[in-house]
């Protein structure tokens, strides 16, 4: 009875043991886990010395969902299972730390002597990630990215040296992935805003944070307002009101804008429903719109959904989405016109100007960039720049809008190049939709006499 009782003892301690172990291991690669790397991480911490230099590498498998879709999720969990190994024989005889801490992510925990040595080391796990790694009759050529976080006296913590990491990785990735990024504080908070603007972004429309402003374009010659341009503005319940210089290039990054775009859509040509027949709504369009094959279809449901006729919207397009695919999106903004759909070429005079884009794509108005109304005060070649772009659409059939115009002197000047309509705060600013319909257009008032709102 002693012998069995010692022999249950032992098995039972035994099998504790063993479970204990398995719990700390991934049981795909048999690379610690990321809980067993958080006891190990907490723990060097706090034996932290001045004179150590403890450093966490954190990095994944840049694309590794295509092979996942393209291979299998067999041949992805063989890939995961060789990275395993591949930093088990790496580090192997050093002191350093490697575990699997999720999906296609692992950490190295590593001391080292200097900062020359931390970067060395997330090099050597890039040499040693982009080794050929054989599926079936194909051969992968594997790349990864690389965060790294150094412990210093203001972060002891394991939570925030690994979010530090984390931020270095995140821009590896977005500075063109198979590199090491060192975390740099005043670099990363911008990083850390950005992930928190794409996080907060993919929300926002469920949440409706997102209210679409309304500027009046007004002719220079009657002075009646002829369209209003829609505005996105977005209020987030955390970051309070975001420019959209500096939300629509995260939202194009996350792919959320043609989303976004189709939302603006509806919203502004339902508003454009309200108002008189006479005054058109103008929507700017993403390069995301006019890679969708379906848009032409989109913008056609938004005119039948809202009541109003085609001529009363038109879309604006600028200059760089047509350097790539002309051939597709001619067909697009083909498609629009035939619509019966107006379309302008905003910002035009900048960038990747060209006047075959005058021949090649369907535009009624060109909108001149309001750099040059901007300018005016400063030399006679601005005010030159206009008047050739005025006479050139009016020798094509085109009207033009000069925006941003903002000083009586700037007026006279746009006036006298007989440029067919102008923008900016000199007329109004945008305005909510309430506003624009109470105080505005239901009034009748006459833009020119009209006071700032």
């Amino acid at each position: 009875m002693i012998i069995d009782a010692l022999t249950l003892a032992h098995e039972k301690a035994e099998l504790a043991e063993t479970q204990a172990r398995l719990a700390r291991e991934d049981c795909l690669t048999g690379l610690p886990n990321r809980m067993y790397f958080n006891e190990q991480l907490e723990a060097c911490l706090n034996a932290h010395k001045a004179h150590d230099l403890l450093a966490v590498h954190w990095f994944d498998l840049d694309h590794f969902k295509e092979v996942n879709d393209t291979h299998g999720h067999m041949a992805g969990d063989a890939l995961l299972s060789e990275i395993g190994r591949r930093l088990t024989a790496h580090f192997s005889g050093t002191d350093s730390l490697a575990a699997r801490v999720g999906g296609d992510e692992f950490v190295v925990l590593t001391r080292s002597e200097d900062g020359a040595d931390v970067e060395a080391i997330g090099k050597g796990i890039l040499k040693s990630v982009a080794q050929p790694f054989r599926v079936g009759a194909s051969t992968l050529e594997v790349t990864a990215s690389v965060g790294v976080a150094v412990a210093t006296d203001d972060c002891l913590v394991s939570g925030e040296l690994l979010a530090r990491a984390d931020l270095a990785l995140y821009r590896a990735k977005a500075s063109g992935r198979g590199t090491v990024c060192c975390y740099e504080a005043a670099t990363d908070e911008l990083v850390q805003r950005r992930r928190m603007l794409e996080r907060e972004l993919r929300f926002a429309l469920h949440r409706g944070e997102f209210e679409v402003f309304y500027q009046p374009v007004v002719s220079l010659q009657s002075g009646e307002i002829t369209s209003c341009e829609a505005l996105l503005r977005w209020n987030n319940r955390a970051l309070g009101s975001v420019s959209p210089a500096e939300f629509v290039p995260a939202a194009e990054q996350i792919n959320l804008m043609d989303a976004i775009g189709e939302w603006v859509l509806r919203e502004a040509c339902h508003e454009a429903g309200r108002w008189p027949s006479n005054v058109r709504v103008a929507v700017n369009v993403s390069a995301a719109q006019l890679r969708n094959h379906r848009f032409a279809a989109l913008v056609r449901s938004a005119l039948e959904a809202s009541g109003i006729y085609a001529g009363q919207l038109e879309l604006e397009v600028t200059e760089t989405m047509l350097v790539e695919d002309d051939e597709d999106t001619l067909n697009v903004l083909q498609s629009i016109n035939e619509l019966g759909v107006r379309t302008t070429l905003d910002d035009f005079g900048t960038g990747f100007s060209s006047l075959s884009y005058l021949t090649k794509f369907p535009f009624q108005t060109l909108k001149i960039d309001g750099c040059f109304v901007e300018d005016l005060d400063h030399g006679s070649a601005p005010m030159a720049i206009i008047q050739t772009i005025v006479e050139l659409a009016a020798a094509l059939g085109l009207e033009t809008i000069a925006e941003r115009i903002e000083t009586q002197a700037q007026l006279d000047q746009i006036t006298r190049a007989r440029c067919s309509a102008g923008q900016g705060h000199w007329f109004f600013k945008p305005m909510a939709a309430k506003e624009l319909r109470c105080q505005l257009l239901s009034a009748g008032r006459d833009a020119r006499t009209a006071s700032l709102t």
